[in-house]
């Protein structure tokens, strides 16, 4: 009964952060739409110094949530990181192998039918804030984004299901989905699922075999800072 009863709570704190997730992101211009501050108005100088901020809070409020489960984790992290890394490397690389592969192939079919290639929706906003905003993108995308991305979708969803193939499912799909599913998004651009939910399903995997979140963590930081680092230098030599 004890245990019925702390898996509740655990369900509940992981519902409850999962949706506090969307809640905070739509959340950055609320501050000025009560002061009546005209947000656009501002300049790009102090959006950059704000939104840095401000993922910053987000990211402090989930580690006050989880902070006695990331005590205990990061202890275990320190201890066993070289073995976990030789472990579960391999999957982290796998799953960048099919996000490269699908890429190609989605590139090919579109310009096949459409005759252009394009990125997914989310990747185009990225390159254009990266443009316009090369140093709050990195922090956002290379540090904030993968600690707030994992703390919902891995470890909060890990807490609201116990069924590990039903947590990777929903995860992985759930990950990708944010990433893919937007406003002018086509139906070839469901095909990039595949590339979006590989890493997502890797994570996942991850965390139900280590049960520590510091995994998927440090390798979703990985992960992003060299995606980053390659867009800059691309952006830098007028590739892109």
């Amino acid at each position: 009964m004890k245990n019925t009863n702390k898996e509740k709570l655990e369900a509940i704190r992981g519902t409850i952060a999962f949706f506090l997730y969307f809640l905070l992101s739509y959340g950055a211009a609320v501050p000025f739409a009560i002061l009546k501050i005209d947000y656009n108005s501002l300049s790009l100088t102090f959006k950059q110094i704000y939104l840095v901020f401000y993922n910053l809070f987000m990211v402090s409020i989930f580690i006050l949530i989880y902070r006695n489960d990331l005590k205990k984790e990061w202890l275990d992290f320190k201890n066993n990181y070289k073995a976990y890394f030789k472990g579960y490397f391999k999957y982290w690389l796998f799953a960048l192998a099919i996000m490269y592969a699908s890429n190609l192939i989605i590139g090919m079919i579109k310009y096949s039918t459409t005759g252009t290639i394009t990125s997914a929706e989310n990747e185009e906003l990225i390159r254009q804030t990266l443009a316009k905003a090369p140093i709050y993108t990195f922090i956002a995308v290379s540090i904030c984004a993968p600690i707030m991305e994992e703390l919902t979708f891995r470890k909060s969803l890990r807490k609201i299901y116990n069924n590990k193939i039903i947590f990777i499912i929903v995860s992985s799909f759930i990950f990708g989905a944010l990433h893919v599913f937007t406003e002018g998004m086509t139906s070839l651009d469901l095909l990039y699922l595949i590339p979006y939910c590989a890493p997502g399903f890797a994570f996942a995997y991850i965390l139900v075999k280590t049960d520590n979140i510091f995994n998927t963590i440090s390798l979703h930081l990985l992960h992003n800072s060299i995606l980053m680092i390659l867009q800059i230098v691309l952006l830098f030599r007028g590739i892109l």
